[in-house]
């Protein structure tokens, strides 16, 4: 079979999007009747990744269910009315996006599945993609699970071996490897880039438009 690409699933936050502003004023939200807080735009990125459960447990010294239900719903209605007013493309993602014409694309968040649409939409990036998903508990697990990669690839009718995922996170090259599609590493998005290469990615990448290259080197 070709090895060459047919798909690149991207992860939103910290590749595609820098959302951490409308995080921290979303999160500042959640948690200020429960005496934490402010938060900033510079806490966000080592707490992102493992989806808002983990976001709330790591933000709230409590074990209360009740406490982090009120924080997640506070969350939820604040970033519902805040998705994308504060979220800028990282440079030249748009532009690139409308040179991946020959491939297909999707998104993987693991952000929840209506706020991934929703920034997708209010950011003008949802044609460019053939699919886009974000955390379904109900259909597969968060990253590093390789089942929503798996789940793409089937909808998609593409072999792991024609797959390419671009992230900024562990999380991405773990469930990369384990669905056996190749791994790009983006070195501006939310993690260091030692902690990434770490990682062993088949590519790593400084800016959005170097994944070009990487697709034209398997034309």
């Amino acid at each position: 079979m070709s090895s060459k690409i047919q798909l690149i699933i991207f992860d939103l936050d910290g590749t595609l999007v820098d959302s951490k502003y409308d995080l921290a004023a979303a999160l500042t939200y959640a948690l200020e009747p429960h005496g934490a807080g402010p938060v900033h735009a510079e806490d966000i990125p080592p707490l992102l990744g493992s989806g808002l459960g983990a976001l709330l447990r790591m933000s709230l010294p409590t074990a209360d269910e009740g406490v982090l239900a009120n924080a997640r719903q506070r969350f939820n209605a604040y970033y519902d009315a805040h998705t994308a007013d504060l979220s800028p493309l990282y440079p030249g993602v748009r532009e690139t996006l409308q040179q991946l014409h020959s491939v297909k694309k999707a998104v993987f968040s693991n952000k929840v599945h209506v706020f991934t649409g929703q920034i997708l939409r209010q950011l003008q990036l949802d044609s460019y993609f053939d699919l886009s998903i974000g955390a379904q508990p109900d259909k597969y697990p968060l990253k590093p699970s390789p089942d929503g990669i798996r789940y793409i690839l089937d909808q998609l009718g593409v072999a792991p071996v024609q797959a390419l995922m671009v992230g900024d996170s562990t999380h991405d090259l773990e469930a990369a490897r384990a669905a056996g599609v190749r791994s790009c590493a983006v070195t501006y998005g939310y993690r260091p880039a030692e902690a990434l290469r770490a990682h062993q990615p088949d590519f790593m990448v400084d800016s959005f438009e170097e994944i070009l290259a990487i697709v034209a080197a398997f034309a």
